[in-house]
């Protein structure tokens, strides 16, 4: 990139989002003439004129189609020297993809503090004996899933429901699929949804698997099965039988082609799911038997499964050598064993070893870029 002097001003500015900043240290060319810099003819392109405009002002404008702007010196403003032609790059974290697996059986009419109906027996279930705050699960539910989701919208959700269809049947595409704004359909169908049925966990969680397989948008995807109690359904048969040894099977097989599953156990009869969270590759179950326990519950899985170490850029850069990332305002080296390096494409940014450690534990919160020119020494510290 052309080195730019107006008089003795050094150009910066911010457009678009990004602070593109010109400051090198260059000879100062005298006020009355104009420099034009160069810039690219591709789209994000740009041109600055130092030459004096109509009015006395110096043009910046466009330098190829498409994400091209115009300003004037009116708008520019000092910045300090060094980072030459360089483009401050804010960047997010790269989304991550959650199935809820989520147990609709007739017993999430209970309560969820007690093997009970809050609003007097049924079906052979007493009546739960303190009425007073007494939450259905179904309800609990609805509110805990609602706010996760609407609190966590760099993840992308999807709903699928067991039974689905008939007293055990599933169905292979999920009610809601994954995406990046699932989360008011989500809160629709709860909403619009009630408690029927059996617990065919294990035909659910290999429908899930097959189609997360299918899923190709290169996230992390994850399982989070939410639950009531035992499995039952078992070959697909309309029966009470424990079915565990064909839950804890399909669990392995969505582990085994890399989808980690979270279990909630949502009740005090959701004691013994434990085996499940192992086979899915936690370490235990999450409890819930109010309904904050359970919100609290599906907030710390959220937070788990929406830690990454890869980061999604804003812009592409312009040359893949000259781009210095920075954690927490510290140069990072490029290095695949600690530091960082490009992801799938050169817009991704992936934290490696000790790096990524500490982001994961949330030691570290930010990570941004630069784009620099050739022949530039990239600072150590950024502002």
């Amino acid at each position: 990139m052309k080195c730019i002097s107006v008089g003795r001003v050094v150009a910066g500015f911010v457009a678009c989002g990004y602070a593109a900043i010109f400051c090198q240290s260059c000879n100062s060319a005298p006020d009355s003439v104009g420099e034009e810099g160069s810039g690219s003819g591709a789209a994000g392109g740009f041109r600055v004129s130092t030459e004096p405009a109509q009015g006395g002002q110096s043009g910046i404008g466009a330098g190829g189609s498409g994400g091209g702007f115009t300003l004037s010196t009116s708008s520019i403003s000092t910045s300090p020297e060094g980072l030459c032609g360089s483009t401050t790059i804010s960047t997010n974290r790269s989304p991550t993809d959650v199935l809820i697996v989520l147990d609709r059986s007739g017993s999430m009419g209970e309560s969820i503090g007690g093997d009970c109906y809050c609003s007097g027996a049924q079906g052979g279930v007493p009546a739960c004996q303190t009425k007073s705050n007494c939450t259905d699960r179904w309800s609990a539910v609805k509110t805990a899933i609602g706010s996760t989701v609407a609190a966590n919208p760099n993840i992308n959700w999807g709903l699928s429901f067991f039974s689905a269809s008939g007293n055990c049947g599933v169905s292979l595409r999920p009610q809601v699929l994954l995406g990046p704004d699932s989360g008011a359909a989500i809160q629709s169908l709860l909403g619009s949804t009630t408690p029927n049925s059996y617990t065919p966990t294990a035909a659910a969680i290999n429908a899930g698997t097959t189609y997360l397989s299918s899923v190709n948008d290169g996230n992390t995807r994850t399982i989070l099965l939410a639950t009531d109690g035992n499995p039952n359904c078992g070959v697909g048969q309309q029966n009470d039988v424990d079915d565990m040894p064909a839950t804890l099977k399909a669990i392995d097989g969505a582990y085994a082609q890399g989808f980690q599953v979270f279990v909630v156990g949502i009740g005090p009869s959701a004691s013994n799911l434990g085996q499940m969270a192992v086979h899915g590759g936690t370490t235990d179950f999450y409890p819930a038997t109010s309904p904050e326990q359970l919100s609290g519950a599906l907030a710390q899985i959220s937070k788990i499964v929406a830690a990454t170490c890869t980061f999604e850029a804003t812009q592409t850069p312009p040359d893949v050598n000259q781009v210095w990332v920075y954690v927490d305002k510290n140069l990072v080296g490029q290095n695949p064993a600690t530091g960082w390096t490009f992801g799938t494409l050169s817009s991704e940014i992936v934290l490696t070893g000790s790096y990524c450690d500490a982001m994961l534990a949330g030691l570290s919160s930010k990570v941004e870029i630069l784009f620099g020119c050739p022949g530039t020494v990239p600072p150590q510290i950024i502002p």
